[in-house]
């Protein structure tokens, strides 16, 4: 591998993708990868797909199942083999049947701690790493590394972009 001196920023910054947090629940280790943009979004989908299915929207009556549910979904997503890095579970429904609601609580926070200590957002960068993303993406702003930035680094990024065309 390259040394980190020798990539850009965006290089750098997607290889806080790779980075495990760990989770324990009854006793066993879970590995947690960070969700990126797509995987919040299928989760999302899944969540509203499924007050779909009962020919329903979202209202008071159903808004903690709904966001159970998207929680959950979350999770799946997140939840690998440590060792391997695999899919924990292979559906949500088999990840629906194994974890309980406490399981769940306890995996997404620490899910939010892991995330924000590896997650390249806008909230933890520091001032300067940003000034040199910002002028990565004046000089090359086709490249497709883009997508891999959360969306409060990519609003960040717009709104520097937008300010310095305002006159």
């Amino acid at each position: 591998m390259a040394n980190q001196g020798d990539l850009t920023l965006l290089q750098r910054l997607k290889l806080g993708r790779d980075a495990i947090g760990t989770v324990t629940l009854n006793g066993v280790v879970i590995g947690l990868r960070l969700l990126t943009e797509a995987d919040r979004l299928q989760a999302t989908m899944a969540a509203d797909k499924m007050l779909l299915d009962a020919g329903t929207d979202l209202n008071q009556s159903n808004a903690e199942a709904y966001m159970a549910e998207r929680s959950l979904q979350l999770q799946f997503r997140a939840m690998i083999d440590p060792d391997t890095r695999k899919p924990l579970f292979a559906s949500p429904d088999e990840a629906r049947q194994t974890l309980i609601a406490p399981d769940v609580e306890h995996a997404a926070k620490k899910y939010l701690e892991f995330e924000k200590t590896f997650s390249p957002s806008a909230e933890n960068m520091p001032e300067a790493e940003f000034l040199v993303l910002l002028e990565d993406v004046k000089k090359n702003p086709q490249q497709t590394a883009l997508n891999d930035l959360s969306s409060a680094t990519l609003t960040r990024l717009i709104q520097s972009l937008v300010a310095q065309q305002t006159p």
